[in-house]
């Protein structure tokens, strides 16, 4: 069986329902002592009339009886003196040793008498103690008399009896009942204080870990949670940090040793091994470039200024334009506005674009048209006419150090720093369809012009 997980609501509930039982609780303990020194109106003469109350039942043939495990055998075998008589119009009941005085009194007393208290003349001290009362029953109004119960000796189980007889529990019962809706009613606002952490902490990305959970406002109970977890996310960056800088130094340190490589391979003779050397330099040597990029996309600069996507996007293209042709591709341009702003950091974005020509360029096959697109809702498509990308690896292309088999000198660095880019602009890089070849789209839709993303 699997247990519910636990619930801070269900446990301020249950905490206010408890509390409430445990004060009423304590509230009864009070009572239990002072109840039975109330000398002018001793509990036991009423514990008697309310036992005979609950107990009298009108059989079917219509005479009065007692209850089958009722009340009053059970008060009668802690107190053998007890005894009650009742008059319930003409019929009449009585329970153990009746006084005749109380037979007496209760064949004499007024109707209009509600509650009358009396001493049997032939006793003396407590076990005299007697009272009449008029109360209704199951067998109907009743003119009841009782006593023979001292009030010394009653437990607090008879003064239990005593309290519900008197409509006492309708007090705890209200009180409980109004507990349990007020926790459900409070607990929630209680509750809402926390809602600005829970808000910040959703807000915490593992790109910036500069940001922290505010301490203004926070309850002091929950103090020491926000500080923990500030302290850990302090760790946590500083950790990064110093991730970060081992890959700048790593990079920075292989440039020049791959420079001396470059310069000797170039020096060698034309053939042989010499176009795989070079490719593969080639290849390191943008692989270390990427890592750069990375870094400084980590570090991210916070730098940010309205940019134009139309300007930029030509920009792109004139940079790219000659390798294009030299490799057989047409260029073209198309822009749904003369100008479509974001705020950005210009480089960043560039790179992004550069990136994007750069493999169409190349895996587009080597002919056709590369073509981009900017629209006005801050989208812009750069699309090639070459063999495409499978339906099942649009999504794996942008996962870092990731390479398809047709990707001979990728180093699977390009389209992930295109993504984050653009995820660090509130933007998102995919692959969309197309009627021929690859279209991938940068889209800055959710780039509010004048706020940071």
């Amino acid at each position: 069986m699997r247990l519910p997980r636990p619930s801070l609501t269900r446990r301020i509930t249950l905490g206010f329902f408890l509390g409430n039982a445990g004060v009423m609780l304590l509230i009864l303990l009070a009572l239990y002592p002072v109840a039975l020194v109330e000398e002018d109106e001793p509990i036991g003469p009423e514990l008697a009339v309310l036992a005979a109350a609950e107990d009298l039942v009108r059989t079917p043939t219509g005479t009065v009886a007692m209850r089958a495990n009722g009340t009053a055998p059970a008060l009668a075998s802690r107190h053998p003196g007890m005894w009650f008589t009742a008059r319930i119009g003409s019929t009449g009941f009585t329970y153990g040793a009746v006084p005749p005085q109380a037979r007496l009194a209760l064949a004499r007393i007024p109707g209009g008498v509600r509650v009358a208290r009396f001493r049997d003349f032939g006793s003396t001290g407590p076990a005299g103690e007697a009272m009449v009362s008029q109360m209704e029953t199951a067998a109907g109004p009743a003119i009841i008399a009782g006593g023979g119960v001292v009030s010394a000796s009653i437990t607090f189980h008879d003064f239990l009896l005593f309290m519900g007889g008197n409509e006492f529990w309708w007090i705890p019962l209200i009180t409980a009942l109004l507990a349990l809706g007020g926790a459900l009613l409070v607990t929630p606002i209680l509750l809402r204080g926390l809602r600005p952490t829970v808000t910040a902490a959703a807000d915490i990305d593992p790109r910036d870990l500069d940001k922290r959970l505010p301490e203004a406002g926070v309850v002091k109970e929950l103090l020491p949670l926000v500080r923990a977890f500030n302290n850990a996310l302090d760790r946590l960056a500083a950790a990064f940090e110093q991730r970060k800088r081992f890959i700048a130094d790593v990079a920075h340190e292989l440039r020049t040793p791959l420079a001396v490589l470059n310069m000797h391979i170039e020096g060698m003779v034309s053939g042989g091994v010499k176009p795989d050397l070079q490719r593969t330099v080639f290849r390191l040597s943008h692989m270390v470039g990427q890592m750069l990029d990375a870094e400084r996309l980590a570090l991210r600069g916070r730098r940010r200024e309205t940019v134009d996507l139309v300007e930029l996007a030509r920009a792109a293209i004139a940079d790219v334009a000659p390798l294009a042709v030299s490799h057989g591709y047409e260029m073209g341009f198309s822009a749904d506005s003369e100008t479509v702003t974001i705020d950005a950091d210009p480089d960043a974005v560039s790179r992004a674009l550069a990136n994007l020509l750069g493999n169409a360029v190349a895996h587009g096959g080597g002919s056709g048209t590369i073509e981009v697109q900017v629209k006005t809702d801050r989208k812009v498509d750069v699309a090639d006419q070459g063999p495409g990308v499978p339906l099942e690896a649009r999504e794996r292309i942008f996962e870092p150090f990731h390479r398809e088999r047709w990707d001979r000198d990728g180093c699977g660095l390009g389209l992930h720093l295109v993504r984050e880019i653009l995820r660090a602009h509130g933007g998102e890089a995919s692959v969309v369809s197309s009627v021929q070849g690859a279209r991938f789209r940068l889209d800055f839709s959710f780039n509010d012009q004048g706020e940071e993303p």
